[in-house]
């Protein structure tokens, strides 16, 4: 998907070089935009829309898009989050004991905030591991062409998964011969099935996957739960594109907000700035910045597009998110050289 003409750059930063400020093209909003497509809109296309007002996380990558671009399972780890990240993280294990491969998947989507509530492996046969998990107890029933299976309590994790290395989730799940979910609840449960109204159709949501484009992996986050605190918007999105460029969305709150935010990203990500939790300085980090603002819908968005610098591995952005330090770049309470 093509960066849409209403992100078109309004500053442009280059490392040692800030070029003039020249007019955001093609700036649109109402209620004529067209709706979003490709991978990342059709993931959120298929799963229950809990989440009104950017209150659901979700993480989400294609391996094999991911591969084609030259990124790694850690960068797919990242995308889907604190405990969907060690299924990524200990899938050789899987694979040997449950004949399980979740990097095998044609697609992985993750539910959750802060941390991952659920995962979604689409093109992936779990049942060996679900037959595993249940060995010992749990109930199991039918529900159309998949097998739910609750294992223990809500949030415990079964003893197979605890000791090959995952974190949090298995104790309700879903096993078919063409997708396996591993979730915390019934409620990530049904969310990842898609259980209910499709998130897609959220103005919110839609925004994030316009702004995104063509990532090839991703993740959203509710504003409250990056530090568990608001800072006047509703949902941030990162993500790493085909051409390894990453993105960075912030979507909600007000006009005036927005313009506040696009300033303070303009000065946070200068090469005179520094990263707030580790002092490197950005000119060593990022080569080029664009940011631009543009309303999708009733929703407005803030974009900024990234250009890592030479050696730099991918993957900046959802490091800032595990540091914390997205929130002081987006508020500006950073310091410079």
């Amino acid at each position: 998907m093509p960066v849409p003409a209403r992100f078109w750059p309004r500053f442009r930063i280059v490392a040692g070089l800030a070029l003039a400020l020249y007019a955001l093209s093609g700036c649109g909003g109402g209620s004529g935009e067209r709706p979003p497509s490709g991978p990342l809109a059709d993931a959120l296309a298929d799963l229950d829309g809990g989440g009104e007002n950017g209150s659901l996380g979700i993480g989400w990558s294609e391996p094999r898009l991911a591969e084609r671009s030259g990124l790694g399972a850690d960068s797919i780890a990242d995308a889907l989050g604190p405990n969907a990240d060690t299924v990524i993280e200990t899938a050789p294990l899987l694979r040997r004991r449950f004949g399980f491969d979740p990097l095998s998947a044609e697609r992985l989507i993750s539910v959750g905030g802060s941390y991952a509530f659920g995962l979604r492996l689409d093109g992936v046969d779990g049942r060996q591991l679900g037959r595993a998990l249940t060995r010992n107890g749990g109930r199991v029933r039918q529900s159309g062409q998949v097998e739910l299976a609750d294992v223990g309590d809500y949030a415990v994790v079964p003893e197979p998964l605890l000791r090959a290395g995952v974190r949090g989730l298995g104790a309700r799940d879903a096993f078919g011969p063409a997708v396996t979910v591993l979730a915390i609840s019934t409620t990530a449960r049904a969310s990842l099935l898609g259980r209910g109204d499709r998130l897609l159709e959220q103005p919110i949501y839609r925004a994030a996957a316009d702004c995104l484009g063509d990532v090839v992996a991703a993740r959203m986050i509710p504003e409250r739960l990056l530090l568990s605190t608001e800072f006047g918007v509703d949902l941030v999105a990162v993500g790493i594109r085909a051409d390894r460029r990453e993105v960075l969305c912030v979507l909600g709150g007000t006009a005036d907000r927005a313009a506040e935010i696009a300033a303070n990203l303009e000065t946070s990500l200068a090469p005179n700035a520094r990263e707030p939790r580790t002092g490197q300085s950005m000119a060593e980090l990022i080569e080029e910045v664009d940011v631009a603002t543009a309303p999708y819908e009733e929703v407005e968005v803030v974009r900024a597009e990234l250009t890592l610098a030479p050696g730099q591995s991918p993957g900046f952005l959802f490091s800032t998110v595990a540091r914390g330090s997205v929130v002081e770049l987006i508020t500006g309470s950073q310091g410079l050289n």
